[in-house]
C-alpha cells in the first residue's frame, strides 16, 4: 500500500476489507503521510473501512457505517463543496438491496455535486463478466435501477476491463467489475475531465482504483482522489 500511495500521491484515499484493529489503521496513516482518518472498525476477520486525508484536505464526515463513509469536500472558492461517499455493496446477494436502500438514502442528505466510488459487489451488465454462472437479470436490474434513481451515471475506466479475479479451485478464473466511480450531472461538470484508472496489482484480488481530478490551468498541480483495497 504505502509504495502505491507514495507513486501517486493521493490526497484522500477510501480503504475497503481492512480487516485490521484501529491501531494497525493508525500507524498506515501515519506511514503513509496522512494527517487526518476516520476508521469504520472490521466485524471479526471480516469488513473494516477507511478513509484518510491530507493537511491540506478540507473533508468533513457526515456518516459512516459497515458499508459507507460518507463526506463533504471542500473544493475552495473556485469549485465550492462537494459531496463523496466512499461505498462498500453487501457481499451477500440476499442483502444487497439493504445497499442499494443506503445509497439511496445517501442521495437525499445533500443537493451538491456527488461522487460515489468503492466496490458495489455488483456489476451492471453481462458484460462486465467473464466467466462462472450468470447473474440473474433483476439482480443486475436493481443496482441499475438504484443508479438511475440517485441520479447518477458511470464515469468510465481508463486501464484493463475487469477490476476483481477469483481463481476456482480448478484453476478457472472469474473476472468482474465491481469496482466503479457513479456521479451526477452537477460533479461531472465541475470535473469533466476527471479520469477512473485501473491499476494492476499483484497483492490482491482487486485493482486499485486512481481517480484524477484534471483541474489543472497550464502548469498547474493535478489532484488526485485515490481509492484501492487492502493489501496487507
Amino acid at each position: 500500500m504505502s509504495e502505491v500511495v507514495k507513486k501517486e500521491e493521493p490526497k484522500i484515499v477510501f480503504l475497503m476489507k481492512t480487516k485490521s484493529n484501529r491501531e494497525w489503521m493508525v500507524m498506515v496513516k501515519d506511514k503513509c503521510n496522512f494527517k487526518h482518518g476516520l476508521y469504520v472498525d472490521n466485524i471479526g476477520s471480516k469488513g473494516g473501512l477507511a478513509m484518510l486525508w491530507r493537511e491540506e484536505v478540507k473533508l468533513d464526515i457526515q456518516t459512516f457505517s459497515q458499508s459507507h463513509i460518507d463526506a463533504l469536500v471542500d473544493g475552495g472558492a473556485e469549485y465550492g463543496w462537494w459531496h463523496l461517499t466512499g461505498f462498500y455493496g453487501n457481499p451477500e446477494t440476499s442483502k444487497r438491496n439493504e445497499s442499494w436502500a443506503t445509497m439511496k438514502h445517501l442521495g437525499t442528505t445533500s443537493s451538491l455535486p456527488w461522487l460515489v466510488i468503492g466496490d458495489f459487489n455488483e456489476i451492471m451488465s453481462m458484460s462486465e463478466k467473464e466467466g462462472g454462472s450468470s447473474r440473474p437479470r433483476q439482480q443486475l436490474t436493481n443496482f441499475v435501477e438504484t443508479i438511475n434513481l440517485c441520479g447518477l451515471r458511470d464515469i468510465g475506466f481508463v486501464g484493463p476491463r475487469f477490476t476483481w479475479i477469483y481463481e476456482t479451485r480448478d484453476g478457472r478464473q472469474i473476472r468482474e467489475r465491481l469496482d466503479r466511480a457513479l456521479a451526477n450531472v452537477e460533479w461531472v461538470n465541475l470535473f469533466p475531465r476527471a479520469k477512473l484508472h485501473h491499476l494492476t496489482n499483484s497483492a490482491s484480488d482487486h485493482s486499485p482504483l486512481l481517480l484524477r481530478l484534471d483541474r489543472s490551468v497550464g502548469k498547474r498541480k493535478m489532484k488526485k482522489l485515490f481509492r484501492f483495497e487492502s493489501m496487507w
